[in-house]
């Protein structure tokens, strides 16, 4: 009798971890599973990129035909230019704190995904606001735009808060990060909203109180984030 070979043992693999999914049978969009999470964040990266780059699309060129001339056309334009340079820095500080944000979160419901529709609806009007703040001289270009950006605040602070309440972001995420990101956005929100009734008092002299906020903002959100890092390591 030929010897039998002898047998293997069958090793069955353990299925790879998932991120645990609500069982509330909505649909989830998985970091690890599926692509969706990350065209949501590529789809949200272009839409902003458009609007920087329609910003710049949309400037006065002065029409001049010496040196001389044309510094006096860019000081004809300068409260255009200024409008933009305001708006560059509100878009590049939203989408540093979205980029921070969504590097912690690990899936998206979909709640998430139509409030960061609803963030995109008011980045798409800040080339408009923009526009109407540089060219309307009366208060009513600072409310339009202000009104503008508390939206786009507003919409920010809700992203933020559902991803924390519907627990999308990683556990091991730091806490002061996105408590941090959250503070920002509710004190930005706070200041253009502050903004609208301020501009019927001063007018378009409204505008030069914004980049001082935004300093103060900056050092504010800061000031939390290393306070809840420093409280978190203590415990």
């Amino acid at each position: 009798m030929a010897p039998t070979a002898p047998s293997r043992a069958v090793v069955i693999s353990p299925p790879r971890d998932h991120p645990p999914a609500h069982t509330t049978g909505s649909t989830v969009l998985s970091a690890k599973n599926d692509h969706g999470l990350e065209r949501m964040t590529f789809f949200s990266d272009a839409v902003i990129a458009i609007m920087l780059t329609l910003l710049a699309i949309e400037l006065p060129v002065p029409e001049v035909d010496s040196p001389a001339a044309l510094w006096h056309g860019l000081a004809e334009h300068s409260d255009e230019y200024t409008a933009f340079l305001i708006s560059f820095c509100v878009i590049a500080a939203t989408w540093v704190a979205h980029h921070m944000l969504f590097i912690h979160v690990r899936r998206a419901d979909p709640a998430l995904v139509t409030l960061n529709l609803l963030s995109l609806l008011a980045y798409v009007l800040i080339p408009w606001a923009s526009k109407t703040l540089g060219e309307v001289d009366n208060g009513a270009g600072v409310i339009v735009y202000s009104a503008a950006m508390t939206f786009l605040g507003l919409t920010m602070l809700l992203v933020a808060r559902q991803a924390v309440r519907a627990k999308l972001i990683d556990p091991e995420a730091p806490r002061g990060v996105i408590n941090g990101i959250r503070a920002w956005a509710a004190m930005t929100t706070a200041m253009f909203a502050v903004s609208i009734p301020l501009a019927l008092i001063l007018g378009r002299h409204t505008m030069w109180v914004w980049p001082v906020g935004y300093v103060g903002l900056r050092l504010a959100a800061e000031f939390y984030t290393r306070r809840a890092r420093r409280k978190g390591a203590a415990e």
